[in-house]
């Protein structure tokens, strides 16, 4: 019973195969008017409505769905240009502090490349790794020390000119005492050589030239540099520059207040001048040797 079953679907199979050959064979031998092609238009003109219904009754799941696609999409699009943005944030910010301190260095390269640097001293760069925060102290502490030859009394410089004065030291670390401290003094004169006296830092972050005579000749913007009298500071470091100058009608001095060139607030990589073996370098603070 099933044999005669499959023997007759085969048949069927046979049958249907013939006559669409030979349909498919009177299809392309028959002229453009023919039967076949007649009824192939009428077909045609009678589906094309329902496929034009059926499209335009898809249309909105049509456009729901890319609809959805794109807002996922897009979610996932911002989520990786966010994520970019922040990458491209970092690395701004990473050239740009690379920057800052390639200029900072090539600014201290330059005081080292200036005539008058001091001869036969050497240098040693630091990075600033800690600050006071007490107006009565004005000190910031380094990341060298006697390993790298560091040591008490020794002059402290940054490409804008005086930081200070090496006041404690260890290994590996020192102690700066700046300039604007109320403990500092350094012998200074003008640039030109018009005057001289002793530069004072004070409480408030100030800096004043004393003890400079009355009949010196002292204008605003004069540069101040240090005389290296005292055997304090290495000779011929710039302080600042004069921001007002007044005669004292009862003293014998002009009052000077300067300006002086280091951004002390700012302050993240310095130079300490080593001086030659044999040189006589006093230092500032003595009783901060302990």
């Amino acid at each position: 019973m099933a044999r005669k079953t499959v023997v007759k679907r085969q048949a069927v199979l046979a049958a249907l195969l013939l006559v669409s050959m030979a349909m498919l064979t009177w299809y392309f031998r028959e002229p453009m008017g023919g039967v076949l092609h007649s009824t192939q238009r009428g077909g045609l003109r009678v589906i094309s409505p329902v496929e034009s219904g059926v499209s335009t009754a898809l249309d909105p799941f049509r456009n729901s769905y890319q609809w959805i696609t794109g807002l996922f999409s897009a979610q996932s699009e911002n989520e990786q240009l966010r994520q970019e943005a922040d990458q491209l944030r970092t690395e701004v910010v990473s050239l740009r502090e690379q920057a800052a301190e390639n200029k900072r260095l090539r600014e201290m390269l330059g005081f080292v490349n200036q005539p008058s640097f001091p001869q036969d001293y050497k240098f040693v760069t630091s990075r600033v790794i800690g600050r006071s925060g007490s107006a009565w102290n004005a000190t910031i502490t380094i990341n060298q020390g006697t390993d790298a030859g560091v040591q008490l009394g020794q002059t402290v410089v940054s490409g804008q000119g005086l930081v200070g004065q090496i006041s404690a030291v260890t290994s590996n670390s020192a102690q700066v005492l700046l300039v604007i401290d109320q403990n500092s003094h350094v012998e200074a004169k003008l640039q030109n050589g018009a005057a001289n006296g002793t530069v004072m830092g004070s409480i408030n972050g100030l800096l004043e030239m004393d003890f400079v005579d009355k009949n010196q000749k002292v204008q605003k913007n004069d540069v101040v540099v240090t005389s290296g009298e005292g055997k304090l500071f290495v000779k011929g470091v710039q302080i600042g520059v004069v921001d007002e100058s007044a005669d004292q009608e009862i003293e014998y001095f002009k009052s000077v207040s300067i300006t002086p060139f280091v951004d002390f607030g700012r302050l993240e990589e310095v130079m300490v001048l080593i001086p030659p073996p044999g040189a006589d370098q006093a230092p500032l603070v003595a009783e901060k040797e302990n």
